[in-house]
């Protein structure tokens, strides 16, 4: 394989990596689907290379020290972004199950019953009796 196809490699799966990265970094839902499609495709050539990250990376090796660090380089640079990545989906599911944590409190079910309980889904008592 040559620099250049390693390049390009190495530079498809950085940028896939950064555009998930701007995407979720700025709640960009509209774009998340195929930032996430392009992320998972591009790290999927990078296991299809031959030998996989560890083939890569004895590949990297044979080239020019000069060419060894600007690959090296990318490559660390996209492995920091896809750490952020997995810290900001896992913020953003937080944040989801507490917007909905709270639109299921503000909701008119979420109200108390003639019984003197709180309604939950379905009718049944949250709290119960007291």
């Amino acid at each position: 394989m040559t620099f250049e196809s390693t390049h390009a490699l190495v530079e498809q799966v950085a940028q896939a990596v950064s555009e998930l990265r701007i995407t979720l970094e700025n709640h960009a839902l509209p774009g998340l689907e195929a930032a996430i499609v392009n992320s998972q495709m591009a790290l999927k050539s990078l296991e299809n290379h031959p030998g996989g990250v560890d083939g890569l990376k004895q590949l990297i090796t044979t080239f020019t020290p000069e060419q060894q660090t600007q690959l090296n380089d990318r490559l660390a640079q996209a492995r920091s972004d896809h750490q952020i990545n997995g810290e900001l989906i896992r913020l953003a599911m937080q944040r989801n199950a507490a917007l909905q944590a709270y639109a299921a409190q503000s909701s008119a079910g979420a109200t108390y019953s003639s019984e003197g309980g709180v309604s939950f889904l379905g009718g049944g008592q949250l709290l119960g009796k007291f």
